[in-house]
C-alpha cells in the first residue's frame, strides 16, 4: 500500500459535501469540525525518567563488551581543570603528552585506556585528542566554549566513553566559525572518529552555533541514566555515520537549520529503551549546483537505514516547510514502546509528513501516532505490515493511531 491516506481525497470530498448542503440547512461548522484534528502535544522534557538498571555485559566474546566502561581498568588518570583563560594539568602517565596554549589543551594517547577527569569552566577553550587508544573523558562539572571550533575533538578511531559523573550538570558549545586544520574534521561542538559511548547520571547540554551538535564518524551508544540535551541552530542536533543505540536516557533536541536533521543515522538505528524528543524547526535547504536546484527538507529523525524500535519513548516534530516527523530511507520495524510523531509545517517546497518511510513498514507492538496538518501522516513506498491483537486502529483524516 503506497500510502495510508491521501489528503487530497479528502478535500475533494469535503467540497463534494459542502456543495450537496447549500441546498439545505445543513450546519457546516459542525462538518468542518470534525476534520479539524490537533495533534498531541510534542515539547522538550525533562522530567526524571524511571529506567531498569543497567546491567553491563561481561562476557568477553559478545560484540557489545568494550561498549562498557566498566570492563576497562581506569588506573591512568589525568584531571584537566579549566580557569578561564587557563588550564591545570595534574598527574602524567607514561605514553601520553599534553601541551597547553591558554585554555586549549591537545593530547596524544598512546598509553591504553586513560581516564581524563574534565572540571571548571572556560569561554575559549577546547580538548583535543590524538591517538588509537580506548580512553575515557569524564565530565565532572565542566563548562567548555570554543569559538574557533569543536569544544572536544577526537582525532583518534578508537572508543571515546564520555562518563557524565553523578549529578553534575556539563556543558560544551562550539564556535561560527571553525579554524579548520588540513585533513582533520571537526563535525561539531562534540567530534569523535571513533565511536561514542554516553553513560553515567549527570548531565551534559550542547549548544552549537557553527556546526552540528553531537558528531561521529563511527556509532553512538547511549545508555541508561544519562541527560543529554543539544540545541543546534546550525546542522544536525546529533549524528553518526555507522549507527545509533538507544538503551535508555533522556535526550532533548532542538535543531532550527535550515535542512538540518534532529538525530540523524546513516547507520541502523536501534531504540531499546529511554525517552528521546526530537524538534525541527527549519525550513528547506535549497541549493543551486550548475544549475540544478536541489531542496532539502528537515527531520526530527531521519534514519538512512535500518530503523528498530524494541521501547522506549520517542517524540518527534517538525514545525518547518516541508518538514518530516521521521523520515526513513530502509525499513521500520516497530516491536514496543512509544513512538509520536507530528508535522505542522508549510508545503511552499516540499510535502510535510508526520512519517515518510521509503521502505517497509511493520508494526507487531506499542504505541503508533503519527499527525501533518497538510500533507500524508504516513507514506510508505514498500509494504505495510500490522499484526493482529491491535486494541486500537484510527484512521483519521490527519491522524493514524495504532496501539496494543
Amino acid at each position: 500500500m503506497k500510502k495510508f491516506l491521501r489528503y487530497s481525497l479528502f478535500l475533494s470530498a469535503l467540497t463534494l459535501v459542502m456543495a450537496s448542503c447549500q441546498k439545505d440547512d445543513t450546519d457546516m461548522a459542525d462538518i468542518i469540525a470534525q476534520y479539524q484534528v490537533e495533534p498531541v502535544n510534542i515539547e522538550l522534557d525533562y522530567s526524571e525518567l524511571t529506567e531498569t538498571p543497567d546491567v553491563p555485559v561481561t562476557d568477553e566474546s559478545d560484540s557489545t563488551y568494550n561498549d562498557y566502561v566498566e570492563n576497562s581498568a581506569w588506573n591512568k588518570v589525568i584531571n584537566i581543570n579549566f580557569d578561564g583563560g587557563n588550564v591545570a594539568i595534574a598527574g602524567t602517565v607514561p605514553g601520553v603528552s599534553v601541551q597547553t596554549n591558554g585554555a586549549h589543551v591537545t593530547i596524544m594517547n598512546m598509553s591504553g585506556p586513560v581516564k581524563f577527569i574534565v572540571s571548571g569552566k572556560t569561554t575559549d577553550g577546547s580538548l583535543k585528542f590524538y591517538g588509537d587508544k580506548r580512553f575515557q573523558i569524564l565530565l565532572n562539572g565542566a563548562e567548555i566554549t570554543n569559538p574557533h571550533g569543536a569544544a572536544i575533538n577526537n582525532q583518534g578511531s578508537k572508543s571515546l566513553y564520555v562518563v557524565l559523573a553523578d549529578g553534575t550538570a556539563n556543558r560544551l558549545q562550539d564556535g561560527t566559525n571553525y579554524t579548520m586544520v588540513d585533513e582533520e574534521d571537526q563535525k561539531a561542538a562534540l567530534f569523535s572518529e571513533g565511536q561514542i559511548i554516553f553513560s553515567g547520571k549527570g548531565e551534559l547540554s550542547v549548544i552549537a552555533v557553527g556546526r552540528g551538535g553531537i558528531r561521529s564518524d563511527d556509532y553512538i551508544r547511549i545508555r541508561p541514566g544519562v541527560k543529554i540535551s543539544v540545541n543546534s541552530s546550525a546542522l544536525d542536533g546529533l549524528r553518526a555515520n555507522d549507527g545509533i543505540i538507544i538503551d535508555g536516557g533522556v535526550i532533548n533536541i532542538m535543531t532550527s537549520g535550515v535542512g538540518a536533521k534532529g538525530m540523524r543515522s546513516e547507520g541502523f538505528m536501534q531504540v531499546n529503551g529511554g525517552r528521546l524528543v526530537a524538534i525541527s524547526k527549519g525550513d528547506c535547504r535549497i541549493e543551486n549546483t550548475d544549475g540544478v536546484m536541489d531542496t532539502t527538507a528537515c527531520a526530527a529523525l531521519y534514519c538512512d537505514t535500518l530503523l528498530n524500535v524494541n521501547g522506549g519513548i520517542l517524540k518527534l516534530l517538525a514545525t518547518g516547510d516541508g518538514g518530516k516527523g521521521m523520515n526513513a530511507k530502509q525499513d521500520v520495524a516497530i516491536y514496543g514502546g512509544k513512538f509520536e510523531a507530528v508535522a505542522t509545517g508549510t508545503r511552499e517546497i516540499k510535502k510535510p509528513k508526520g512519517v515518510k518511510i521509503d521502505g517497509n513498514f511493520a508494526i507487531t507492538d506499542g504505541y503508533f501516532y503519527t499527525y501533518s496538518r497538510r500533507s500524508d501522516p504516513l507514506d510508505v513506498s514498500g509494504s505495510t505490515m500490522i499484526a493482529t491483537g491491535y486494541k486500537t486502529y484510527d484512521l483519521g483524516p490527519k491522524v493514524i493511531t495504532i496501539a496494543y
